[in-house]
């Protein structure tokens, strides 16, 4: 009987994955690993007090949870605050049943069910870029490849660099030829996505898992890429014009004017200038978490381009702000606090290959030039939690 509920956590836990394509419909394995988790936390409390993965999970979550309950007092959207606060207890109540459910034998499908679907969702974005639509008849987000995520959202590029990691953990074991031909499709598909922020999350990838996992001919491997990535981005620019246009984007910043640097981050400057504002007017809690968006028409300058344009930013474009311009001082250390918690856990509880991809995963996701999306957002919350939970189910210990 156990044996069974295990595969089934295991099933639910790779479906989040499978359905982020398509909407909400992600939410519904996570609801159902809540209920298992909240059924596991009654009947198990004992053996989970004593679980130190349990530990570290509840002072994250209370961290978490803490920061964005505490911006709800004086939030500019206050629903919406309480409502993410509440709702952020399905990550809790399904990582117990994580928790209490998988065994080290799961560790290795974890890796690769992400890794086979992170490759099938590569190959079929670049079936969607010559022929106009994927596999499943969806056409693409409008100047950017998209692939399964459709057309309204450019999220492909930003869910495969952090996914990488796996992919290339579980390549590592396989034929040089294999590895080279899903890594390559993986890469160009990430690049083709147009999102820059992607593209910076694979170069770290990479660059983290050539200096941790390769060991013997590492400067010829390092000539090898260099050929390989000079061939790849010299056939893009012929083939892609919007390669061509995001590369052309990006240069502008270095064209020593203010709004070439505004031009090359895509109108972020206005936002960021905003985000400064709401943080000197409201230091201690911030605007509210989630709140950004109805805050923003009070803080933007009269001249703001968004607002010129009938609309408003709808997160500050950078974690660090987000987490100051929402939460404030308090949601920042209590964010520090759980990232400090985390270190130490991982120090003593580090498993090999399996710790390093989610590890790197994260990282990733939090470098300090990477501006991808809310974190107080469903869809990038799932992703992240989604990384943190595995995380802490692979580092298995005695308890």
């Amino acid at each position: 009987m156990k044996n069974k509920t295990s595969n089934i956590v295991l099933g639910l836990f790779l479906m989040v994955l499978v359905l982020l394509p398509f909407s909400r419909y992600s939410e519904l394995p996570i609801l159902i690993l809540s209920i298992m988790g909240l059924i596991g936390l009654i009947k198990h409390s004992k053996q989970l007090l004593k679980n130190e993965r349990f530990k570290l999970l509840s002072v994250m979550f209370l961290c978490y949870f803490g920061m964005v309950m505490l911006s709800a007092f004086d939030s500019y959207w206050q629903n919406k605050t309480l409502i993410v606060g509440v709702a952020s207890l399905r990550f809790y109540l399904s990582s117990i049943a994580l928790l209490l459910y998988l065994e080290k034998k799961h560790l290795p499908w974890i890796i690769k069910g992400i890794a086979v679907l992170i490759t099938f969702w590569s190959f079929d974005a670049i079936f969607q870029y010559f022929v106009g639509f994927d596999l499943i008849g969806r056409s693409s987000y409008v100047g950017r490849l998209n692939g399964i995520f459709g057309e309204h959202h450019a999220k492909l590029g930003p869910v495969l660099a952090l996914f990488l990691p796996m992919v290339m953990v579980f390549l590592k074991n396989h034929k040089p030829i294999i590895r080279w031909v899903v890594i390559l499709a993986v890469i160009i598909t990430i690049i083709l996505s147009g999102t820059r922020s992607a593209w910076i999350m694979m170069l770290f990838t990479l660059t983290a898992y050539w200096f941790h996992h390769v060991k013997q001919r590492r400067f010829v491997l390092l000539l090898k890429t260099g050929i390989v990535t000079l061939i790849l981005v010299t056939s893009l620019w012929f083939i892609s014009p919007e390669f061509q246009q995001r590369i052309d984007r990006t240069v502008s910043a270095f064209d020593g004017s203010q709004a070439g640097l505004d031009f090359a981050l895509a109108d972020r400057l206005p936002i960021w200038n905003t985000s400064l504002a709401m943080i000197q007017q409201h230091p201690i809690n911030g605007v509210g978490a989630h709140a950004f968006r109805k805050a923003y028409p009070q803080f933007a300058s009269e001249d703001d381009v968004w607002q010129k344009n009938d609309g408003v930013g709808m997160h500050a474009h950078h974690w660090f702000l987000e987490v100051l311009s929402d939460t404030g001082i308090i949601g920042l250390l209590l964010f520090i606090f759980a990232i400090v918690k985390l270190i130490k856990f991982i120090r003593t509880h580090y498993n090999g290959d399996y710790s390093w991809a989610y590890i790197i995963a994260i990282a990733s996701a939090f470098l300090p030039i990477v501006s991808t999306y809310s974190i107080f957002a469903s869809f990038w919350s799932i992703c992240i939690w989604f990384c943190g939970a595995g995380l802490i189910v692979v580092s298995q210990s005695d308890d």
